[in-house]
């Protein structure tokens, strides 16, 4: 093999390899971008006809909100960092800032919404995360003037509570994503709880953001066709320059 060729071979190896790690950095990249902010509409409901039972504040405080506003502030790899702020009727607001690893799901703080950009029916949500939640489901919905692709999961069964009780309780819900930029735009989630017996139902729906506008695909995917036609371009001039040599020769 000549040197040439032996180049040309090289860069097409690595071409491929490129194609193969973006191919899998792709299921776990986020579609956020820094500046984007996502605002939210949030409602809690509870109903109980247990005598003991008593509202929690979490639904108190639902229903006391003008807004929550997630405002993306950093984004590295698989990483998204967020400044919240969450404001109430009263013109109060708390704000806090969150981070998660769109990759794993892995978050701290309380903002877990975020999944990973271009997912499809099957992917799981968190590509190499420790759950198995995949999307069930995909459909387009209109945002006011934009038509979005928008996934959507399930989450169902029985679950043991993270305050200092205990207690069991059964959940049901349902969550949808923009498929682009991997943002909630939708959750419904309704728990019943025993002992005492009551239910809870929160709901965030999506009502402004200036997110819609982004780019429908990555850059990686200008990349690859780029080093495709050089890597192609490369291998067709090396086999004119020879095939001129042998005429000459």
């Amino acid at each position: 093999m000549t040197k040439k060729m032996a180049i040309v071979v090289l860069l097409l190896a690595l071409l491929f390899f490129v194609m193969g790690e973006a191919t899998l950095a792709q299921t776990a990249q986020p579609g956020v971008r820094v500046g984007n902010t996502f605002r939210y509409e949030v409602k809690g409901f509870w109903s109980s006809s247990d005598a003991n039972a008593v509202i929690s504040n979490s639904i108190l405080d639902l229903n006391a909100t003008e807004y929550v506003q997630v405002n993306i502030t950093k984004v590295l790899d698989a990483d998204v960092s967020m400044h919240i702020v969450w404001r109430f009727t009263n013109g109060t607001a708390s704000e806090t800032d969150s981070e998660i690893d769109v990759s794993t799901g892995i978050y701290n703080y309380w903002f877990w919404a975020v999944f990973p950009t271009n997912l499809n029916v099957g992917d799981k949500i968190h590509p190499y995360g420790p759950d198995t939640i995949k999307v069930n489901a995909s459909s387009t919905r209109d945002f006011g003037d934009n038509k979005r692709e928008t996934n959507r999961y399930l989450v169902t069964g029985e679950f043991v509570s993270t305050d200092n009780t205990n207690r069991t309780y059964n959940d049901y819900m349902t969550v949808h994503f923009d498929k682009q930029t991997g943002m909630l735009v939708e959750l419904y989630d309704y728990k019943t709880y025993t002992n005492p017996e009551y239910s809870e139902t929160i709901t965030w729906k999506i009502i402004d953001s200036n997110a819609w506008d982004v780019p429908e695909f990555p850059i990686v995917a200008l990349v690859i066709p780029l080093l495709v036609v050089a890597a192609l371009l490369a291998l067709i001039v090396y086999k004119k320059r020879s095939a001129i040599r042998k005429r000459r020769h």
